[in-house]
């Protein structure tokens, strides 16, 4: 089935196109998305679709967890291939997903788990169904020391119901999330910036087919400046008097 495109997304209010234009940049640049909430569960594969298959050049796969949990063979395979991957999942909040995706046996280890990258949770409302909250799960790390690090998650945007309208904690992130995609800051968000305003101008216009915007998207992106990556940073230095590179516990 033709995946939901993600002009319908903004059209009904699910997303904002600021959001909608995060969620492409991190997903072109081999992000993982991951979808849950109180809304149903084609609800959530729609919506998981639209977001990994907006660019028309990069296959792409929606795993619902709720009838086979992913492994981590299946996940890092599609990853190396270059696919775009959803995943959906009945979970009231983050805390609940992470611990379902982590499951008794045979789950994703936690390390896996921050690689997923974003997590949406679509809820529904009288209007229909909204994304109330994205989170951004941090990949483990090493310090310039080299200890591990394993910081909290992000909040990248939430919806103020007394504002009606989305609040953006992104910024605060922008530096990991241009180097989690391999852009420098300033191109991360240009590119940001400028992806936005073409999905908002887009989603207000006419009907399109799916054809029309697909062609629409690669003739934007053809026309798009090149990449510029991020900066290199100087390799983690192994950790000094310890015989393991985990943090002390306290």
């Amino acid at each position: 089935m033709r995946p939901l495109s993600i002009l319908a997304l903004l059209r009904t209010g699910v997303l904002e196109p600021g959001l909608a234009g995060l969620a492409w940049l991190l997903v072109e640049g081999g992000v993982p998305v991951v979808v849950i909430g109180s809304a149903g569960s084609a609800e959530r594969s729609a919506m998981a679709g639209a977001l990994v298959s907006i660019d028309p050049a990069r296959a792409f796969v929606v795993l619902d967890a709720d009838v086979e949990a992913p492994t981590l063979a299946r996940l890092s395979a599609l990853l190396r291939g270059g696919a775009g991957v959803g995943i959906t999942l009945a979970a009231a909040d983050l805390a609940a997903a992470m611990e379902r995706l982590r499951g008794e046996a045979g789950g994703l280890p936690d390390d896996a788990i921050r690689r997923l990258g974003t997590v949406f949770a679509l809820d529904g409302t009288s209007r229909g169904p909204r994304c109330s909250i994205v989170h951004y799960l941090r990949p483990t790390e090493r310090d310039g020391q080299g200890h591990v690090q394993r910081r909290p998650p992000a909040i990248l945007t939430a919806w103020d119901e007394t504002a009606g309208s989305y609040e953006d904690y992104a910024w605060a992130v922008t530096p990991e999330l241009a180097d989690r995609v391999d852009r420098s800051q300033a191109d991360f968000e240009e590119r940001l910036r400028d992806r936005a305003a073409m999905l908002a101008a887009t989603s207000r216009s006419a009907h399109i087919s799916a054809s029309e915007w697909q062609e629409r998207l690669r003739r934007y992106l053809a026309a798009e400046p090149p990449r510029v990556p991020a900066p290199q940073h100087p390799a983690a230095a192994p950790p000094r008097g310890h015989g393991s590179p985990e943090p002390q516990q306290h």
